[in-house]
């Protein structure tokens, strides 16, 4: 393993003993947060990261939002060809070996989604030499960073709150990459994250399910109770041994034996007021809201007054989640990537834009069926403004007179 490696895993990641996320409750969910208003934001960042480990719910909901960015195809619009073919290549030649420990472009997308969690994302991007293309981007974990007295993050690289000159690196452009949930600096990034809500809601699922799990064991899981005479309680009485020989073989989940004489023995019964389905409710309803906190709807709701299918809703919902992060990601890969690559080539004319290629099938047809429309009430429309709706190269057609002729 090459000494760079070492160094970007010692510096980039954050491996930890412990969980934040253990006997999470919300008093510890307040301090957390409360320590990440000031700036430090470790613990807020750790938790956001294990919440996708500890809870099913999250996790698959969480792998939509991001495989919905992961899975989308990109191209490069506006600007010369020139400049469109050359930044395009750029971007797709970026396959760093696996020792140096750095990132593809398509990676580095994926990772900048995490945002939507933490509330914002960092890279450094290594850039060849004389600047003309890119090795690669090295991710850092976000706890790896801090805001304390400063509006920007700066990586700190002990574990405490004490900043040391030695120790504290400014993440500059155009060196790094620093995305942002909502992309705008206006808002506190560390505020906008979706951990907040999530936290809440994986504390107070884990308390229940902590008690349901309990109730089954004391009500669900049926204990022998066997009252005996007090001679058998003697140790050197054969028959004891007898009697527990005999429950042992009839229950793994334990026994008792009591004296019937000395005490009245009562356990649980179905009289106990315990209700599974309370529980189960519960954890459905809150499965329900971990699926609009992160994909902005669930699959059976917000369609009973609707002719369309609840599948249809959600999509649809999904869609304008897509569409909302691709163009946080778009505006900061076209600022930060897109802006040097172009400057460093000295291209002329308008800069090409990076766009993430979201419409569907449907949806072009729909744009096709208006533009039709458009031609038969006598209007046109220019080629350039088609090809950057449709996605699509679009050229049109040239005209060609038929010529009568006439003996």
């Amino acid at each position: 393993m090459s000494e760079l490696y070492k160094s970007n895993v010692s510096r980039g990641k954050d491996r930890r003993t412990f969980d934040q996320a253990f006997d999470l409750d919300p008093l510890k969910i307040q301090q957390i947060f409360a320590s990440a208003n000031t700036g430090y934001v470790k613990p807020q960042s750790r938790l956001a990261s294990e919440l996708t480990e500890k809870d099913p719910a999250i996790s698959q909901a969480w792998g939509v939002r991001v495989a919905a960015i992961a899975a989308c195809p990109w191209e490069m619009v506006g600007g010369s060809t020139e400049s469109r073919t050359a930044i395009s290549r750029a971007l797709k030649d970026i396959q760093p070996s696996y020792d140096t420990g750095l990132s593809t472009f398509s990676e580095l997308l994926q990772f900048m989604q995490s945002a939507v969690m933490h509330g914002f994302a960092l890279a450094k991007t290594e850039w060849s030499l004389g600047g003309g293309g890119i090795k690669g981007f090295e991710i850092f974990a976000q706890s790896c960073f801090s805001y304390t007295g400063e509006d920007l993050p700066y990586f700190q690289e002990d574990e405490g709150h004490n900043r040391e000159a030695s120790s504290v690196i400014f993440p500059k452009y155009p060196h790094w990459v620093y995305h942002t949930s909502t992309n705008s600096r206006d808002s506190e990034p560390l505020r906008s994250g979706i951990v907040r809500p999530l936290a809440y809601l994986y504390a107070f699922r884990r308390h229940v399910q902590i008690e349901y799990m309990s109730g089954l064991e004391k009500y669900g899981m049926p204990m022998p109770f066997v009252g005996v005479e007090g001679l058998l309680y003697d140790d050197d009485n054969t028959n004891k041994v007898k009697v527990e020989d005999m429950l042992s073989s009839m229950t793994y989940n334990g026994y008792v034996i009591h004296d019937k004489e000395a005490m009245e023995m009562t356990f649980p019964t179905a009289a106990s007021g315990f209700n599974a389905d309370d529980f189960i409710k519960y954890l459905e309803l809150s499965e329900k809201q971990i699926f609009r906190i992160i994909l902005g709807q669930d699959s059976t709701s917000s369609a009973d007054n609707s002719n369309r299918s609840t599948a249809q809703v959600h999509n649809l919902v999904r869609a304008d989640m897509l569409a909302s992060d691709s163009i946080a990601i778009e505006e900061t890969i076209n600022n930060q990537i897109i802006k040097p690559l172009f400057e460093f080539h000295n291209f002329t004319g308008d800069k090409p834009r990076f766009r993430f290629k979201l419409k569907g099938v449907s949806e072009l047809q729909e744009m096709a069926k208006v533009v039709e429309t458009l031609d038969k009430a006598g209007y046109e429309t220019e080629e350039k403004v088609l090809t950057e709706k449709f996605g699509l190269p679009i050229k049109r057609k040239e005209q060609t007179e038929e010529v009568q002729n006439v003996d």
